[in-house]
């Protein structure tokens, strides 16, 4: 809305400014009177006048104090086109560039400012998470693998992402392996054939060489539950470091970067 204003008032003082160079290129002097006052708002005073022109009447105005009706004013207009007419004074004045720009640079301090609360809004807040949604991320020494979960089976799609990559990349891959979870179809992929498509040799070798956690949600809550190694060399979870974050006044912030941590934790074990 605020863009939308400033534009129409930058479109006014082109537009205005047009008017008096085309006036001053052909400017004809003549003298009227005051035929009424008006005011709007708390714009002050507006004078009205009227010109003759080749035996057609003109009309036009300007914001002036002092003035009465039945006073003379002298009057400029455009030779070839009368209706652009102004007072004298307004012409010498010139056109008016200052109190435009002090309000073009205040409005765009001003959305600029809001457009940073608002980021800053959307970034601590949580996203509505309709349903449930189910989520493995598995951390090597190389990148993050997101794996959607179909209630307790892991298929299709699998995303990767450097381990360098910023939140904001790895919130839209995390939301996104939501809503697949939610709402594509599942396919049931043999774990010989999932594990390739994550790009490992073996599970052994994702097990022994990376950290992961399962990401679930609900309406209203959201779960990270981690992974340790278990003696069988394979993964158990480990429920004495399980996070459970309340979706109505959790930071979105705090819940990727308690989820990044806890994938770094244990690293010196891998």
């Amino acid at each position: 809305m605020l863009l939308i204003l400033v534009l129409f008032i930058i479109a006014g003082q082109y537009f205005q400014n047009r008017k008096y160079s085309a006036l001053s290129a052909n400017p004809e002097f003549t003298s009227s009177e005051i035929s009424n006052i008006s005011s709007i708002g708390n714009s002050g005073p507006i004078i009205h006048y009227s010109i003759m022109v080749n035996g057609i009447a003109y009309d036009g105005g300007a914001h002036a104090n002092g003035f009465a009706v039945g006073d003379s004013i002298e009057v400029v207009y455009q030779k070839d086109k009368p209706e652009n007419n102004m007072t004298v004074f307004e012409f010498y004045d010139g056109p008016e560039y200052g109190s435009v720009v002090i309000f073009v640079i205040v409005a765009i301090v001003l959305a600029i400012y809001r457009w940073l609360r608002i980021n800053r809004k959307y970034n601590d807040r949580c996203p509505e998470l309709e349903s449930s949604g189910r989520c493995m991320i598995y951390r090597t020494d190389k990148e993050y693998i997101f794996v959607t979960v179909y209630y307790a089976n892991s298929s299709y799609p699998i995303k990767f992402l450097p381990l360098d990559c910023d939140n904001g990349a790895f919130e839209d891959t995390l939301t996104d392996i939501f809503h697949a979870s939610l709402h594509d179809k599942y396919t049931e992929i043999k774990t010989s054939e999932l594990i390739k498509a994550m790009k490992q040799r073996s599970w052994r070798q994702l097990y022994m060489h990376s950290t992961s956690v399962r990401v679930t949600h609900d309406s209203h809550r959201l779960k990270i539950l981690s992974t340790r190694k278990a003696t069988d060399k394979g993964l158990d979870w480990d429920y004495d470091r399980e996070l459970s974050f309340d979706l109505d006044g959790a930071s979105w912030k705090d819940i990727i970067n308690s989820i990044r941590k806890l994938l770094e934790t244990n690293e010196t074990d891998r």
